[in-house]
């Protein structure tokens, strides 16, 4: 274990109040040193209340100027340089015991491991086929294998010395963790899921906050990774896929008896193929005319 120095947890914020003390709370019962720094993005719900109470290092990030990378790596920068791992936490994301640090940090204990992340569980209020996608993506971890890369920075840690080769981008607006990640992957480390590290975390979208957010990690998707033309084509990218979670879906609404769930999920699953699509030719587009955004 690496206990010499308390591991640095930099928490990003933004008008969590309802569910960042319980957040905190759960932070402060953990079973092995910790210093707590919050980077708040201007809340304006209360959120720089209950702060104080849990920790001195509050930095504010004034409205209008969020951009992830930027207050990642200002993050990375502010903490105590000697800890050779900072990790990260949202804070609506909360552990679900005392051992989420613990577990989250033995992630090192192999020294090729530039990044490590946790398990999210989908809070029990969780509408069924947005506690599905957090499972498939999370979980015991099997399917990450037939993806081209997963990682999320909601809970997760980071080797300094990685970071110090390359910072994040702080041009690209959305899918920055995938970004790092897999570029640290391109010169040689690998990243590590730790499934004993667990938080609670998972959003009840709208239809139009769902296609939006799929924009945007499909804008990203083109940016970061390489795309023969099959794999760019709308076949192969979107309607094959789309064919593919409608039919998952169908069956784990149908083995849990969740009726509107079932006829629900291709009218959702449409808002993933189209804000995907659109956020991906968006991407290609950019990265054809130079000018990455």
């Amino acid at each position: 274990m690496h206990e010499m120095i308390p591991v640095p947890i930099v928490m990003r914020s933004y008008n969590d109040a309802h569910l960042i003390r319980q957040t905190l709370e759960k932070v402060s019962e953990q079973s092995i040193p910790f210093e707590l720094y919050v980077f708040d993005n201007d809340s304006e719900d209360g959120t720089d209340q209950i702060l104080p109470s849990f920790t001195g290092h509050i930095h504010n990030v004034p409205k209008g100027t969020y951009v992830p990378g930027k207050v990642l790596n200002e993050a990375m920068r502010t903490v105590d340089p000697r800890a050779p791992f900072v990790v990260f936490l949202n804070s609506d994301c909360t552990p679900l015991d005392e051992f989420w640090l613990q577990n989250l940090i033995e992630g090192f204990d192999d020294p090729s491991v530039g990044a490590v992340f946790s398990r999210q569980v989908p809070r029990p209020d969780c509408m069924p086929l947005f506690a599905k996608d957090t499972e498939d993506t999370f979980g015991d971890g099997s399917r990450q294998k037939y993806w081209k890369h997963c990682f999320s920075m909601a809970s997760s840690a980071i080797r300094r010395e990685c970071w110090n080769e390359e910072p994040f981008s702080e041009t690209i607006s959305y899918s920055e963790d995938i970004d790092w990640t897999w570029k640290a992957r391109q010169r040689g480390w690998t990243i590590a899921y730790r499934k004993d590290s667990k938080v609670y975390h998972s959003h009840n979208y709208t239809y139009s906050q769902f296609r939006k957010r799929q924009r945007g990690e499909g804008k990203a998707d083109a940016q970061i990774f390489e795309w023969s033309s099959w794999e760019r084509s709308f076949l192969r990218y979107s309607f094959l896929p789309y064919l593919r979670q409608v039919k998952s879906d169908w069956s784990y609404c149908l083995s849990r008896k969740k009726i509107g769930a079932f006829f629900y999920s291709p009218i959702l699953r449409f808002a993933q193929l189209q804000g995907r699509r659109k956020g991906f030719l968006e991407g290609l587009k950019e990265l054809e005319s130079g000018h990455l955004q």
